[in-house]
Formats: structure tokens, C-alpha cells, sequence
């Protein structure tokens, strides 16, 4: 890993693990709620503890006097949205350069594994993990298999085995890895034991996306405490933060499980 590569990874990683709050997803679903107003979430993000935020490039520039201590993930891929009716095309919004003189740790790319136009996608994540290795940024794959990425988008739900569903995210995760992604940004397979068999093939730290849809809290940590226990190096969770109704108190207890303070962390 490069010089600049390492300095960066410093401020993303506490102790080899890390808490990323995502609050991208305007560029696809506008403004959902709980992201209405990005710099009142931000900032409460970094006064809860979270490690560091995924952000569009407008949003970093609406943001900047509020992140704290934080790392900055920034989103350079968008080019589709709720409206559309072709998921899988998503090419760049922005630049690896752009990134870097923005001053962020890591750049984020969208690349659907078995989409019809996968070519095209592993193509644009093997010309940013170039242009990463030449400005010494950070490059997370958000490695989403094709049968997954309806469901991701709330479009259809994914019919598959669970042994199928951990076999194509493992793929996946390979996939990225192996053209170049730093970090791996992954769906969770359901299972710590399932996870962890992803976790061994990836050879990358991997960060558990989302988690699983669920209106208990002390269900959704237990999913991320069995993430963590698989070897998951953190967490990149969206609406399971800002939509739940006391969001400084998810962070805290993310942050508890994530960084090992406690194995009983609970929101009250």
C-alpha cells in the first residue's frame, strides 16, 4: 500500500475498524427522510462518535464545517435515480483527481457483479483503482451481485438459497479485490457462519452494508454483533441509523459493538 494510501487510512480506521455513516443515497432516492438536512446528520454523526461519512461531492461541500474528526468517503459514481428504469448503468460523477484535491480519505464506487453490462462496470472500477494508486487514495468496491440489486433498490425482493446468495457475494467480493478495491463494502449473507466464509475468501477488510431490515433495535445489532464476530473490519449503515428515532444512540451503540467496548451495546 502507498505511502499516501496509509496516511489516509489512519484518520478512516480506528484500531483496524471503523463506523461509516452513509448518506449518499439522495443521488438515487432523493431526499429520503432522516437526510433532509445533511449538515444537521453530519454533525450529529460526529458528536456520536462515528468514524467517518459517505457523501456525495455536493453534500462534502454543504458538510465540511461540521465533519469533526471524521473521515470523508466520497461517492464518485451516479447516474441513475428511483426514476429511471436501467439500475444497472452507473458510471462516474466525479474524479479520483477531484477527490483528491477535495482533501477526502477514500473514494466509493456502485459495481453490480452479473449485471448485463458488468464489462462496463469492472472496467471503470479498474481505471479508478489506477487513478488511485496515482494520487494515493482509498478505493471501496460496494461489490452488489445482479440478482441482489433489485432488492437493494427496493425494486423486487432477491429469491435465493442462502447458500447461493453467500456464494455470489463471495464472487463478488473476489472480483473486487482482485482489480484492485482496498475495502469491500458488502451485504451481509444472514449468518455469522455464512459471513465468515466470505470474510476468509475476500482478502480484503470488509464493511457490512445496510444490515438487515428490521423495526427492532436489538435485532439489527445483533446482526452487526454477528457480522463483527464473522472478521468484518466495520460498518457503512444508512437508513438503519438516520430512520431510527434516536440516531445519536445508534451511532453510540454501533460504535460499542464495532470497537469491541462493549458486547451488550443497546439503544435506549
Amino acid at each position: 500500500m502507498s505511502l499516501g494510501k496509509k496516511l489516509r487510512g489512519r484518520r478512516l480506521w480506528k484500531n483496524g475498524r471503523t463506523v461509516v455513516v452513509p448518506l449518499d443515497h439522495p443521488l438515487y432516492f432523493g431526499p429520503l427522510p432522516g437526510v433532509e438536512d445533511p449538515v444537521a446528520l453530519v454533525r450529529t454523526a460526529a458528536e456520536a462518535g462515528a468514524d467517518a461519512v459517505l457523501v456525495s461531492p455536493g453534500t462534502l461541500e454543504l458538510v465540511a464545517d461540521v465533519l469533526g474528526d471524521m473521515a470523508v468517503l466520497l461517492r464518485i459514481d451516479g447516474t441513475h435515480t428511483r426514476l429511471g428504469q436501467h439500475l444497472e448503468r452507473i458510471d462516474l460523477i466525479s474524479s479520483v483527481e477531484e477527490a483528491a484535491r477535495m482533501g477526502v480519505e477514500a473514494v466509493a464506487l456502485n459495481i453490480y457483479v452479473g449485471a448485463d453490462n458488468e464489462d462496463a462496470l469492472l472496467a471503470k472500477l479498474a481505471r479508478v483503482a489506477q487513478d488511485c494508486r496515482q494520487y494515493g487514495l482509498l478505493l471501496v468496491g460496494e461489490m452488489i451481485p445482479a440478482p441482489l440489486l433489485a432488492a437493494h433498490y427496493g425494486r423486487e425482493r432477491a429469491e435465493l438459497t442462502d447458500e447461493t446468495k453467500t456464494e455470489y457475494i463471495a464472487l463478488a467480493a473476489r472480483v473486487g479485490a482482485e482489480i484492485g478495491a482496498d475495502v469491500l463494502k458488502l451485504n451481509y449473507s444472514g449468518s455469522r457462519d455464512s459471513f465468515a466464509s466470505i470474510v476468509r475468501k475476500a482478502t480484503r477488510p470488509i464493511l457490512v452494508a445496510g444490515g438487515i431490515k428490521s423495526g427492532d433495535d436489538q435485532e439489527f445489532l445483533q446482526s452487526v454483533r454477528e457480522a463483527m464476530r464473522a472478521g468484518a473490519a466495520g460498518v457503512c449503515i444508512g437508513r438503519n441509523v438516520w430512520q431510527r428515532p434516536d440516531v445519536s444512540a445508534m451511532i453510540g451503540a454501533l460504535s460499542a459493538i464495532v470497537h469491541d467496548q462493549s458486547r451488550h451495546a443497546v439503544v435506549h
